[in-house]
């Protein structure tokens, strides 16, 4: 049957094959971005880390009474880490990496810090953390031992305590001083100490300090700072040697607390189980999208099965007529399928459109990269084989009507 004569048919009645095509248009759209962008989230959250997650484990005290010292409390919980057999090295920290919680600043090698800025993470912590996770220094050097403030004696967070010398990750040197080289030596203002300075001394490769929410995301930009984070509560990170991991931490939990009055040993984990949980939310939002996703699809298959139910019911008679001047059982199932693939294409044509303009606000508002060809490509030719599933039912039905139909009297 001649596409001509397909459309004058479906233009007798426009407002069906006009919605079902905006519905086509709708579902294309939806569905080409959600699937770009579950994919591009969950690739950022399978980014290395930069550090040896395996091995280390983490555990955090809180001190209680006028006589509790930070400072005393911290230099004797790492003496007695440290000399545990089968720990490699161990560090006090601000806060547990692989989470969001701790320390940010915005940061500038310009005093003023109105150019060239960018906001950061923030670990205090001593020398020994680079060594506790694994990072891999690859200009400059590490803060010394002797660079390392005491804490305070009480906590102030409206003045943080910071050493003189900050070790940053190779991302945030390039972005601040355009390469690791020109990082070396210089100064960094720090937004939280009013626009005093550190100077860079040490770059480390890598550092993520939380599963990315996006793939522009701060969590490479991370800054070192030599300096015993102020009381009452003290998180320490533990490395041990392969395979010791379950029994020092058994033995940290048991022994910790007693060895100091007036301090309690509130929790434990090991560092992959918290990188493990942070990401559990990442993938249960890309399962719930991709459900929502589908869900919208199967409405829009609905809705082009209904039409051509409604269309074989309705036309019961023209059928019959056809069937008796010689159509065969395939051609009448043509007729259909044609009408529906007309339909559908108009749809996938304006989604196409609509698909390109709001992935391009995509990535100018949320950041994300330029969706890739693909994902529209994949989506049109998903649509369109699943419009002609939704059409194929009632089109194999109406191929069954029998030519004395036509010859019936209503």
């Amino acid at each position: 049957m001649p596409i001509r004569t397909v459309l004058r048919a479906l233009w007798q009645s426009p407002a069906g094959p006009l919605l079902l095509s905006a519905q086509v248009a709708l579902s294309l759209m939806i569905f080409a971005n959600v699937a770009f962008v579950i994919d591009a989230h969950l690739e950022v959250t399978e980014r290395p880390t930069g550090m040896n997650l395996a091995n280390v484990f983490w555990v955090q005290s809180h001190g209680e009474g006028k006589d509790y010292d930070q400072q005393s409390a911290v230099k004797f919980d790492l003496e007695y880490l440290r000399s545990l057999p089968g720990v490699i090295a161990a560090c006090v920290s601000n806060a547990i990496p692989q989470t969001r919680a701790g320390l940010r600043s915005l940061v500038s090698p310009n005093q003023d810090l109105k150019e060239n800025k960018r906001e950061v993470f923030v670990y205090q912590s001593t020398d020994a953390i680079i060594d506790v996770l694994g990072l891999h220094l690859v200009r400059g050097r590490m803060f010394n031992a002797d660079s390392v403030l005491p804490a305070p004696a009480r906590a102030d967070v409206s003045h943080p305590a910071f050493g003189m010398e900050v070790v940053i990750t190779e991302d945030l040197a390039t972005k601040l001083y355009g390469n690791v080289e020109r990082a070396l030596g210089r100064p960094m203002h720090f937004s939280l100490l009013n626009g005093r300075s550190a100077i860079v001394v040490g770059v480390v490769e890598l550092m993520q300090a939380a599963p990315p929410l996006a793939p522009m995301d701060i969590v490479y930009d991370v800054v070192l700072t030599p300096a015993v984070p102020p009381g009452p509560n003290a998180i320490y990170l533990v490395r041990t040697k392969p395979g010791l991991l379950d029994s020092i931490m058994g033995r940290v939990w048991k022994e910790l607390e007693p060895r100091q009055h007036g301090r309690l040993v509130d929790s434990m984990d090991t560092l992959a189980a918290i990188a493990a949980r942070s990401r559990v939310a990442d993938r249960t939002d890309a399962v719930i999208l991709a459900i929502l996703s589908s869900l919208v699809l199967a409405v829009t298959m609905l809705g082009l099965f209904g039409f051509a139910a409604f269309a074989v019911a309705s036309r019961t008679k023209e059928i019959g007529t056809r069937r008796a001047i010689g159509a065969r059982r395939a051609d009448i199932v043509k007729m259909f399928l044609l009408e529906n693939w007309l339909i559908t294409t108009a749809g996938i044509v304006i989604g196409a459109i609509t698909t390109l303009v709001f992935a391009a606000q995509l990535h100018t508002l949320l950041e994300l990269p330029r969706m890739p060809i693909i994902f529209l490509v994949g989506s049109m030719g998903l649509i369109w084989i699943a419009g002609l599933l939704a059409a194929l039912i009632p089109a194999l039905r109406g191929s069954t009507v029998p030519p004395a139909v036509a010859t019936r009297v209503v």
